[in-house]
C-alpha cells in the first residue's frame, strides 16, 4: 500500500511539473526563437516519464519480490506447521502404540499369571487325586490283608474248632462204646445218632437216625447212662458240638 501511494505521489509531482513547464512556454516570441527554446523541457519530460516507468517497474518488482518472499514465508510456515502437526501426530501415534503395546504386555502377563495359577491348581488337584488313589489303594490293600488274615484266622480257628469237635466226638464215641452191654455182639454193626447237649455236658436229647436196631437202642441207652458227656468250654467248639450226629461203630480190640 505504501509503494502504491509513493507511485501516485510521484506521478502527481511529475504531472504538476509538466504543466508548469507547458505554462512557462512564451507563445508571444518569434517562431524561430519559440521553436528552438522548448526543446530542452520536452526532453526533460521524456526523461522523467522514463524514470517514473523505471521506478514503477522497480516498485512492482519490489512488490512482486515482497509478495514472493511473503508467499515463501507463508509456505515455509505452512510446511513447518505441517511438519509440527506430523511430528505431533507421530508422537501421538507412537504414544498410542506404546500404550497399546504396554496394554498387550499387561494382558499377556495377566493371561500368563492366570495360566500359571490354573496349572498350579491342576497340579494340586492332580496330587490330591493321586494321594486319594494311593490312600484308596493302601486301604484296599490293608483291607485285603485284613480279610486274608481274618480268613486265615477263621480257617485256622475253624480247623481248630473242628479238630476239637472231632476230639470230643471221639470222646463221646468212646464213652458210648464203653457203656455198651454185650459189646462183642455189636462188632461190625453201625448206628447213627443225633445228640443234643447242654453247655455242662448234660444230654438234652438223643434221636436214632438209622442203623442196626439193637445197636441203636444200646447206643442210645449208653449215651443217657452217664450224668454228662465230655464237652469243651470253648464257645466256638461247643457251638459246633451242642447238636451233632455221631456214628457208633464197635470194633474189635
Amino acid at each position: 500500500m505504501q509503494s502504491k501511494k509513493a507511485i501516485l505521489i510521484s506521478l502527481g509531482l511529475h504531472s504538476a511539473l509538466l504543466v508548469a513547464l507547458l505554462v512557462s512556454v512564451d507563445f508571444g516570441r518569434k517562431p524561430a526563437v519559440a521553436a528552438s527554446a522548448p526543446s530542452q523541457p520536452i526532453q526533460a519530460v521524456f526523461i522523467d516519464a522514463q524514470a517514473i516507468a523505471d521506478q514503477k517497474r522497480k516498485q512492482e518488482q519490489a512488490e512482486a519480490q515482497a509478495r514472493q518472499q511473503e508467499r515463501e514465508k507463508r509456505e515455509q510456515r505452512e510446511r513447518e506447521q505441517a511438519a509440527e502437526r506430523e511430528r505431533i501426530k507421530k508422537a501421538a501415534d507412537a504414544r498410542k502404540k506404546k500404550e497399546q503395546e504396554e496394554a498387550r504386555k499387561r494382558e499377556q502377563e495377566r493371561q500368563r499369571t492366570l495360566e500359571e495359577q490354573r496349572q498350579r491348581e491342576q497340579e494340586i488337584q492332580r496330587r490330591i487325586e493321586e494321594e486319594n488313589k494311593r490312600k484308596e489303594a493302601l486301604e484296599r490293600e490293608i483291607a485285603q490283608q485284613l480279610e486274608q488274615e481274618q480268613a486265615a484266622r477263621s480257617a485256622a480257628n475253624q480247623r481248630r474248632v473242628m479238630s476239637e469237635v472231632e476230639k470230643y466226638q471221639a470222646l463221646v464215641h468212646q464213652t458210648i462204646v464203653q457203656n455198651l452191654f454185650d459189646f462183642d455182639s455189636f462188632i461190625g454193626r453201625t448206628c447213627r445218632l443225633n445228640v443234643r447237649l447242654a453247655p455242662n455236658g448234660l444230654v438234652i436229647d438223643v434221636r436214632i437216625l438209622d442203623g442196626n436196631d439193637a445197636l441203636c437202642r444200646a447206643s442210645r441207652a449208653a449215651v443217657l447212662r452217664p450224668d454228662t458227656l465230655p464237652v469243651s468250654k470253648d464257645p466256638a467248639v461247643f457251638a459246633e458240638f451242642k447238636d451233632f450226629n455221631i456214628t457208633v461203630r464197635p470194633e474189635s480190640q
